[in-house]
């Protein structure tokens, strides 16, 4: 299985992402990626970073693995969990170390 890198989610910023829910799948938008300081050398398998993603309020997602699909080298199981709402979007993250 290959480790998943920031890189590899460059092309969805910005972008809609297909999330594939029951009964009908929804969209989420790629905000942004942030990276983090690597652990210790011996721990370096990777980069560690974080996506965020943004959903309209009607979008509730429970903090859950959910297949994410980008049309292009997935699709992908990610694990979301949920963040603060604003007034008008749901706040995804997923948490790569």
């Amino acid at each position: 299985m290959q480790l998943l890198k920031p890189e590899d989610f460059e092309p969805w910023v910005g972008r809609k992402v297909r999330v594939n829910t029951l009964p009908t799948a929804v969209e989420l938008t790629l905000e942004r990626i942030e990276r983090r300081p690597p652990f210790a050398r011996a721990l370096d398998f990777r980069e560690p970073f974080s996506l965020f993603f943004d959903a309209p309020a009607h979008v509730f997602l429970l903090d859950e693995t959910y297949e994410f699909d980008c049309g292009k080298g997935g699709p992908y199981n990610i694990f979301i969990s949920q963040l603060q709402p604003s007034a008008n979007l749901r706040h995804y993250q997923a948490i790569f170390t």
